[in-house]
Order: C-alpha cells, then sequence, then structure tokens
C-alpha cells in the first residue's frame, strides 16, 4: 500500500515538460538532396530525418502528465499505514505547540540534539507554520518543517523521526475521518 501511494506522489510530482522534436517540426527544407536514382547513393526525401545531423528525433518525449489514479481511500490508508508504522518504532512525538523562544537557529539544532537516535526530522503544525520555526529551520539540512495540510506518506519515510503538534494531530485525524489505531 505504501509503495502504491509513494510511487502516485512520485509521478504526480515529475513535470512533464520533456519534448524533442519531431520530422514536421525540425527546421530545414524539404527539397529531395538527391536524384532517386543514378548516383548510387541511398534514396532519400529529405535531410530532416532522424539519421542525418540536425534531423528529427523519432518516438521521442513528448510533453504529458506521468499522474497516475490512486483511490483517496487507498491515499488515506497509506498515510494511516506510515504514522502508525512510526508510532509503533516509538518515533513519532506529539507536544502540545511547536513554539520556539526565537528565530535562532541553535535552538533547532540544541533541540535535535536531545533526541536520540534522531538523523532526520520532520516537524509537523497545524494550520499556518510559524515564522520563528520555519526561520530557525530553514538552514539545517537534516530538520524539514511542514504544515498538516502537506502532510504525506513520502515526507514521512524519508525522515526517521516525526514531531506532532497536538493541532496537526487533531487536523490530521480530522483528514483522514478515522482515528489512527495503535
Amino acid at each position: 500500500m505504501i509503495h502504491r501511494v509513494v510511487r502516485w506522489q512520485l509521478a504526480k510530482r515529475q513535470q512533464g515538460t520533456h519534448s524533442t522534436k519531431n520530422l514536421s517540426e525540425v527546421s530545414g527544407t524539404g527539397r529531395k538532396p538527391w536524384p532517386q536514382k543514378g548516383t548510387g547513393r541511398a534514396r532519400h526525401g529529405t535531410l530532416r530525418g532522424p539519421q542525418f545531423r540536425g534531423g528529427c528525433t523519432m518516438h521521442g518525449p513528448r510533453p504529458r502528465s506521468h499522474a497516475i489514479k490512486l483511490n483517496k481511500k487507498v491515499r488515506r490508508l497509506g498515510l494511516k499505514i506510515a504514522l502508525s508504522a512510526r508510532a509503533a518504532e516509538g518515533k513519532l512525538m506529539i507536544f502540545d505547540d511547536l513554539e520556539v523562544p526565537s528565530h535562532k537557529t541553535k535552538n533547532i539544532v540544541n533541540y535535535a540534539k536531545q533526541m536520540e537516535d534522531a538523523k532526520k526530522l520532520l516537524l509537523v503544525d497545524g494550520g499556518p507554520l510559524n515564522e520563528k520555526l520555519k526561520l530557525a529551520t530553514q538552514n539545517v539540512h537534516y530538520v524539514n518543517v511542514l504544515p498538516s495540510i502537506g502532510l504525506n506518506v513520502y515526507s514521512i519515510l524519508l525522515h526517521d523521526t516525526l514531531v506532532m503538534s497536538r493541532s496537526a494531530v487533531n487536523a490530521i485525524v480530522e483528514r483522514m475521518h478515522t482515528p489512527i489505531s495503535r
């Protein structure tokens, strides 16, 4: 289930603007380069074919959407499984609020050092992000901050420890329409 959700997320975020020029889009003459017979060379109708330098690309990439379909119930279940797994491992911590005294980075660094076995930390806050928290974490590469509406399976898997505020937990439970068991 988690694999399906992660595959859906990564496919959906692909830009899909890659493009190559086909025969009608390549600039150049449409004139026949040499006579059909008598020269001893192969027959060609244009110099814009894929075998010529400066020619087209056959069956190359075209702009398209890479998104695949995944039901909302499956997406919700994937998020629920990922959160339940972090809770079972003891890597899910819930605090009343994620307030920091100032916007200094050393506050977050000291906080991360106090946590044992925390290599990558994901802070999830309910509602809009606190400006002090955002400024304090933006310079630390192993700490990321997300609002509760932005929490996703891929981010949970990338980070080994998940720290959430009480309001974020309530917002996620509301979003999933079911409580997180375990």
